[in-house]
């Protein structure tokens, strides 16, 4: 038995007397008869193996037959312009399926199916929404006439799929080392390559080389190069600015293999040397992120990585006087959050931002063996924040996300702005040798059955050892 038929297999126990449709992604056009590359749905991937675009996986444990693939047939005239296609019999005999159809025989199939099934597994918002709920009002409509049973109630499968996919397999790990390997080498290779005068787009050509020389066939997200103030920006990506000497350059960016995403971030002066302002922030970040990783071991509460990052990173920030004294109250009041505004970490694997909760009756889920995630502090003082007012109005971050799902986005930030209008002010002037300068650091860590194992130390954190790298010629020679 193959991982796509095991994953179905243990899908199928858990979704007892009912069925599960989980589509697959669809091609968007990009101009005229072009389409943008395509990457599958990680969750019709996860459990079918299949590639190709406009499928529908069937998934039916009461039937004779359970897995049906629903897949565009074979058309000659298609196929000599955008490739081959697995056909029905494709999906068969190479996939798996126990019975298989063109995608044109859906509705038709599903009306049958769905008799004698107490739930639909399906989730509402994706592609398919038109044709699966339309067969399913059918057969309630047939219900009504005939008293045949059909499914009551519709339930979001990622329930069930985004906890099969939080620990990973040695199959998947083994693909995770992998594109750890390539990243690491990447941002290697962009550190030896940057320098005054080449451009941001330069330095993430010359490192995505490397991703798909090394048999990356894709990034796992979209490149971050950020250069100088670029660095301030979470999610930068025109990366097309110069690089100018003295500028540190923050890079964000990882290579996919077999459908599992590293991702690392690295932050570097363009001339290879720190200053001693970029170095003061570089080391307060590290010294953050390697708080976290020493503490990283099973059983660890998700949740407590942020607070151990908050605590190190405020306390760094107080010292450099970007923050005033005291350090508790700029972790009570969340005056931290003025340069340390994101999360630190995420799940990693098929999705960057992987599948996963992170807290379990509102704790922080324990870390377990087989678990991926990343860690990633940072300090952003943007150049035009020069002057800081600030408010001295408790801070609960949780009990602020639950005001925006109550009251909606608008509303709550009314209600938090005026709170702390009435709150006593503190100004804080930024000393002016910090501005424009953007630091993260993020690694990949794998947990392991007596701590966590880093997977992405092969491009170094050390800001002597980045000097030095940056030293050594690149292997990737510049065009001009």
């Amino acid at each position: 038995m193959d991982r796509y038929s095991q994953r179905r297999t243990q899908f199928m126990n858990a979704i007892g007397g009912g069925l599960a449709i989980v589509p697959a992604a669809v091609e968007t056009v990009r101009n005229d008869d072009v389409q943008h590359v395509f990457r599958q749905s990680s969750d019709f991937f996860f459990l079918t193996g299949f590639e190709e675009p406009d499928a529908v996986a069937l998934l039916d444990p009461g039937h004779d037959e359970p897995y049906v693939l629903f897949v565009r047939p074979h058309d000659p005239e298609m196929e000599v312009w955008y490739g081959k296609r697995a056909g029905v019999d494709g999906a068969k005999e190479r996939f798996g399926a126990d019975a298989a159809y063109p995608i044109s025989d859906l509705d038709k199939v599903l009306r049958d199916r769905f008799r004698d099934r107490d739930t639909l597994w399906y989730p509402i918002g994706s592609s398919a929404d038109s044709r699966v709920l339309g067969a399913l009002s059918q057969a309630r409509g047939m219900q009504t006439r005939t008293g045949i049973t059909v499914p009551a109630s519709i339930v979001d499968p990622s329930t069930i799929l985004d906890e099969m996919r939080l620990i990973k397999t040695s199959e998947e790990i083994d693909a995770l080392r992998e594109a750890c390997s390539i990243s690491a080498e990447g941002h290697a290779e962009a550190i030896r390559f940057a320098a005054p005068g080449r451009s941001e787009h330069e330095v993430q050509s010359a490192m995505e080389y490397v991703f798909r020389a090394s048999g990356a066939v894709r990034e796992g997200y979209p490149s971050i190069v950020a250069s100088g103030d670029n660095a301030c920006i979470l999610h930068y990506v025109e990366n097309d600015q110069p690089l100018h000497d003295g500028d540190l350059l923050l890079i964000d960016a990882a290579a996919e293999i077999a459908y599992l995403s590293s991702d690392i971030t690295r932050t570097f002066p363009v001339n290879g040397r720190f200053s001693d302002a970029q170095r003061a922030i570089y080391d307060v970040v590290l010294a953050a992120q390697e708080a976290v990783i020493d503490a990283c071991k099973p059983g660890l509460p998700f949740t407590d990585m942020h607070d151990i990052a908050v605590r190190t990173l405020t306390e760094g920030m107080v010292d450099l006087g970007l923050l005033p004294e005291p350090v508790e109250d700029a972790i009570a009041y969340g005056w931290f959050r003025e340069f340390y505004f994101h999360g630190t970490g995420h799940w990693l694997g098929m999705d960057v931002h992987d599948a996963g909760v992170y807290r379990i009756d509102g704790a922080g889920r324990p870390l377990q063996p087989g678990m991926t995630f990343t860690v990633e502090p940072g300090i952003y003082v943007a150049r035009d924040k020069t002057v800081l007012d600030l408010a001295n109005a408790p801070f609960d971050l949780d009990g602020e996300r639950d005001l925006a799902y109550l009251q909606g986005a608008s509303e709550a930030k009314r209600i938090l702005d005026e709170r702390k209008s009435e709150a006593d002010v503190v100004t804080h002037e930024v000393p002016e040798q910090f501005l424009g300068i953007g630091v993260r650091i993020e690694d990949d860590l794998l947990v392991t059955s007596s701590g966590c194992e880093n997977l992405t130390r092969g491009v170094p954190v050390d800001p002597d050892e980045i000097e030095a790298l940056w030293e050594q010629p690149p292997t990737v020679p510049a065009i001009r």
